[in-house]
Formats: C-alpha cells, structure tokens, sequence
C-alpha cells in the first residue's frame, strides 16, 4: 500500500508538470502567462493559509509549497490540498 501511495505521489506531481510545460509553452506570450500563473497560485496559497483553517487545512508557507504554487499556479495549489487529503 505504501509503495502505491507513493507511486501515484509522484505520478501527480510529474504529470501535472508536464501539462503545464507544455501549457507554457503553447501559449502565445508565454512569459506573461508564467507570470500571471505564478501571481494567480501565490495569492491562492496565501489566501488558503490565512483562511483555509475553516476549511480544515491550512498549508504552511515553506519553500516547497511556495515553489509548487508559483510554477503550476492555482492547480500547484489544488496538488498541495490533494496530497494533503490522500494523506489521511
């Protein structure tokens, strides 16, 4: 069971960046849409820290979480509540 878990851990790490490289990569200004990306994920991170406590998880600001939420943006932090709660 643990190996599954962690299997499909990284699985859903891998695959969601994958789909945003080449999400980037197909935009047509693709700086502007990382940037835009980034900004949408941090506030989403900071929103889910500051108020995620009545939604019962609150992420910590560490370096992982905040990378994750500024390079895959707000579904970054949609993967950080999803192995929060595969977790359990």
């Amino acid at each position: 069971m643990d190996f599954f878990r962690n299997y499909l851990y990284w699985m859903l790490w891998g695959t969601g960046i994958l789909i945003f490289i080449c999400f980037y990569i197909k935009r047509q200004k693709p700086v502007r849409t990382f940037l835009l990306g980034g900004v949408t994920g941090l506030t989403s991170l900071l929103l889910l820290h500051f108020y995620g406590e009545a939604a019962g998880f609150a992420p910590t600001l560490c370096t992982t979480n905040l990378l994750t939420s500024s390079l895959l943006g707000v579904p970054g932090t949609a993967l950080i509540v999803l192995t929060h709660v595969m977790a359990w």
